[in-house]
């Protein structure tokens, strides 16, 4: 077996997502375009698709190649003429791969889910959710009352995709409405084990301490989840 320690991790996914090349509306319907073509694809093949001229397409592909959203290989010639370049997407498509990634998830956490009892599954969830908030540069978010920690947590919860929004109630209790969830599949919710890993991370992202209680309740309000955050001592105990 070959040592590849020192061998250099590949660029992150995430540097190939859409938003990262800042592309134009016509980059987009391109690089769309290309990604119909499994094996790459010729200018001549996107300016049939797209039903454009042949050097508009390379034009578009060009710049596309320029902002590294594609890669371009010559492709082996066949008697003579000028060797074709074939043009290949270097972005993957978000849904699918939020899709596969979801899928994955829910395996590996029904196959632990299998294992252990209801007490051990809420137990070993809820560690996994701290040790992911813990894992996080998030800074120092242990809030003296519910009202400093809302912001900080409906900002994290937006950017995670639950789609959060602030029902008040008054000062010492507040429910926040998920009204998405990345882990929704063909309408199914997620696992309970799931759920519980991101009430633990909730917890420990906002201090898991004494003073505040924080409930994650499932489906318990039409198409969302509720997060409850109770304060329960002094508003200034840390």
């Amino acid at each position: 077996m070959k040592d590849n320690r020192d061998n250099t991790a590949p660029p992150a996914v995430a540097e190939f997502f859409t938003e990262f090349h800042a592309l134009s509306a016509k980059q987009r319907e391109v690089l769309n375009c290309l990604r119909s073509f499994p094996r790459g694809a010729r200018a001549a093949d996107v300016a049939g698709a797209l039903d454009m001229h042949v050097n508009t397409a390379r034009g578009h592909l060009d710049e596309l190649h320029e902002k590294h959203a594609v890669r371009v290989v010559t492709a082996p010639t066949q008697g003579r003429g000028r060797p074709s370049l074939v043009f290949s997407s270097r972005v993957p498509d978000n849904r699918a791969m939020v899709h596969e990634y979801i899928s994955l998830i829910e395996l590996m956490s029904t196959m632990i889910a299998d294992r252990i009892d209801d007490r051990e599954l809420r137990e070993h969830a809820t560690a996994i959710g701290a040790q992911w908030a813990a894992g996080l540069d998030a800074g120092d978010l242990t809030y003296p009352g519910i009202e400093d920690a809302l912001g900080p947590l409906l900002h994290r919860l937006r950017q995670m995709g639950f789609d959060p929004s602030l029902t008040q109630r008054d000062a010492r209790c507040q429910s926040i409405v998920l009204n998405s969830c990345p882990f929704v599949k063909g309408g199914q919710p997620p696992s309970r084990f799931v759920c519980t890993i991101h009430e633990g991370f909730i917890k420990k992202l906002l201090g898991d301490r004494e003073g505040m209680d924080i409930e994650l309740n499932p489906l318990s309000v039409p198409g969302g989840c509720t997060v409850e955050l109770r304060q329960t001592g002094d508003a200034d105990q840390r």
